[in-house]
């Protein structure tokens, strides 16, 4: 086997470094190494602070039990069996107790009336809308029903198709604003006569006995819904003291009010004590807190939906919609959604909607209405329960009206002259027409107009011949007082003096209807009756003339139609608006203040 010698090592020769390859650079801190080894290896510590509340609930996230019934339609049973009008609205949070809660409302007792307080775009409409929803949810069509005066820019436009919504106005419809009012007043009123009729002392008591199928009036408990109230002090301020008084009394009769505005300090203190459920979003000036001052100014901003609640906690509204999403920005959508799925799911008759009053009634329409027994001369219908109305010529005998051209004033006179007809023969009544546009002429047939006026000669002539007629009919002192109350000392026509256009009759030397002046106020003894129409321009200076003073002194009804609100009050406190030919306010001591359609009767000569 050859031998190998070993390498001989040299002094000047130098071994080669050997190379070491270094491992990752470690710049973490020894406690950070220390959990990431911990991380996920054992039972979770318990957190002591909750997320925030920053993403809202849907509807259908706080009512877990939502489904389609056939009977109900899409409903919670969970909550329906919660209590009487208890629902859910948000999540309220309650650090010190380390939880979140389902915030609730309960509106069947006391505390039924909703007070929504928040800065601008704090979330107003859509908590009110959330509430809205949530009642829909957890009842039917026909145990709730929502009329909105939606002066928040629209928000509940999309709620209009919602079966349990009965009518939604805006602010730039005032005639609709009204009529809701009117509908809610008629609503309550007759509820009131029912309730003593029936022998029901409460609501809690109607809604066992609806429940049970032994009292029904057409109507369940009733919201009327008002976002933004400072509209109603700055625009309709004739119509806060009405939902003043509706509020007073209207839980008392299942009438619900919830109202939303900016500041506390909107609500007169009449109104704001009424209300037992107050819900606080973020406040432009915290310290206008009606719950807690230090609280409110923790509120966040620029995150609408969150408030106080009564409790002095913070709390997250839910948004109005069921399809399990929390996103804002789609919340139109969602609304959507959520009412077409509601209407589809309820197979039940509809809810009642808001009725209002038509732009024309044809004065035929008004008497089927009315029917054959009715003796009063007919005008038309009322607002409040879009029901004929009219005048009794025996307790009330005269009529004036105020009006702009083509408001109507002429055709209230066509109609008055038919209801005569309808009411007298010609031997029973006769008219005398003083209408210097001949506006009437040929309108009124021969057998029934004794006299025809065109001009202030023809007028001056006759009108005192007729004014001598009738103070023959003036009682003696052999009259009995059997004939007084009969009125059977005299006998022929009744007298109707139709005087179109005033303020063209009257003139700067006087009236040719003043002979008359002394028998207005002994009209029903020697059967004068006098309507008269007259421009609402200058009516106001007009009103001292000696025959519209006497009219008004004599509380005589009065109808104001469209016309210029500069004129100021023209009766009473009540001035002229513009409106739709024949819509206007007729002033009785009998049927009080009321909003009216006049009957339209046609022109013979179309």
């Amino acid at each position: 086997m050859p031998f190998s010698a070993a390498p001989v090592l040299r002094l000047n020769d130098t071994p080669e470094p050997q190379v070491i390859e270094a491992g990752p650079r470690e710049d973490r801190a020894t406690f950070d190494i220390a959990v990431s080894k911990m991380r996920g290896k054992g039972r979770p510590a318990h957190q002591v602070w909750l997320p925030p509340l920053d993403v809202p609930d849907a509807l259908d996230t706080l009512m877990g039990d939502l489904a389609p019934d056939p009977e109900l339609g899409l409903v919670s049973r969970r909550w329906r069996d919660a209590g009487s009008l208890v629902v859910p609205i948000g999540i309220v949070d309650r650090p010190l107790e380390q939880l979140r809660d389902t915030l609730s409302v309960g509106l069947g007792g006391a505390a039924g009336h909703v007070a929504i307080v928040g800065g601008p775009r704090s979330g107003k409409s859509t908590l009110a809308r959330t509430l809205v929803t949530s009642l829909a949810l957890t009842s039917t069509p026909l145990e709730t029903q929502f009329y909105v005066l939606d002066f928040g820019g629209g928000t509940f436009s999309p709620l209009v198709k919602l079966a349990h919504v009965a009518g939604v106005a805006s602010r730039n419809e005032p005639d609709v604003v009204r009529r809701t009012l009117a509908e809610l007043r008629g609503i309550v009123d007759k509820r009131e006569a029912y309730f003593r009729a029936q022998g029901i002392d409460s609501i809690e008591t109607y809604r066992r006995r609806r429940a049970e199928g032994r009292a029904d009036d057409g109507y369940g408990d009733v919201f009327l819904v008002v976002d933004g109230w400072p509209t109603i002090r700055a625009e309709f301020d004739e119509l806060e003291m009405e939902i003043q008084e509706l509020a007073g009394r209207g839980l008392t009769f299942g009438l619900h009010l919830v109202a939303t505005t900016n500041r506390w300090m909107d609500f007169r203190s009449a109104v704001k004590d009424v209300f037992g459920t107050r819900l606080e979003l973020r406040l432009g000036d915290p310290s206008d807190s009606e719950i807690d001052r230090k609280v409110a100014a923790n509120v966040p901003k620029g995150r609408p939906g969150r408030g106080v609640e009564a409790t002095r906690h913070h709390f997250l509204s839910a948004i109005p919609r069921i399809d399990g999403s929390g996103d804002v920005g789609s919340l139109g959508s969602g609304v959507d959604d959520m009412v077409d799925r509601v209407n589809a799911a309820w197979e039940g008759p509809a809810g009642p909607k808001l009725r209002l009053l038509p732009d024309e009634i044809r004065l035929d329409r008004v008497r089927e209405m009315a029917g054959p027994a009715d003796r009063r001369i007919l005008l038309g219908i009322d607002e409040s329960n879009l029901a004929p109305i009219g005048l009794d010529v025996v307790e009330e005998p005269h009529l004036y009206l105020f009006g702009d051209s083509d408001s109507g004033k002429t055709g209230m006179l066509r109609t008055v002259a038919h209801e005569v007809m309808r009411l007298y023969t010609p031997e029973q009544a006769q008219i005398f027409a003083v209408d210097y546009r001949r506006s009437l002429l040929g309108e009124i047939p021969d057998e029934y107009l004794r006299d025809y006026f065109t001009t202030e000669d023809q007028a001056l002539a006759n009108i005192p011949e007729l004014a001598a007629y009738l103070r023959s009919r003036l009682p003696g002192p052999d009259v009995t007082p059997e004939q007084l109350r009969n009125r059977s000392w005299w006998s022929g026509a009744e007298v109707f003096v139709l005087v179109d256009d005033y303020d063209l009759v009257v003139t700067s030397s006087g009236s040719p209807l003043a002979a008359l002046v002394p028998l207005l106020a002994q009209a029903g003894d020697v059967g004068l009756h006098l309507v008269l129409t007259r421009r609402s321009g200058g009516a106001a200076r007009a009103s001292y003339e000696q025959v519209m003073q006497t009219l008004r002194d004599l509380a005589t009804p009065g109808i104001l139609l469209s016309g210029s609100p500069d004129e100021g009050p023209l009766i009473g406190n009540i001035k002229a608006v513009p409106a739709v030919p024949g819509r206007g306010r007729l002033v009785s001591r009998e049927t009080g203040n009321n909003v009216v359609q006049l009957a339209w009767t046609p022109s013979r000569h179309g």
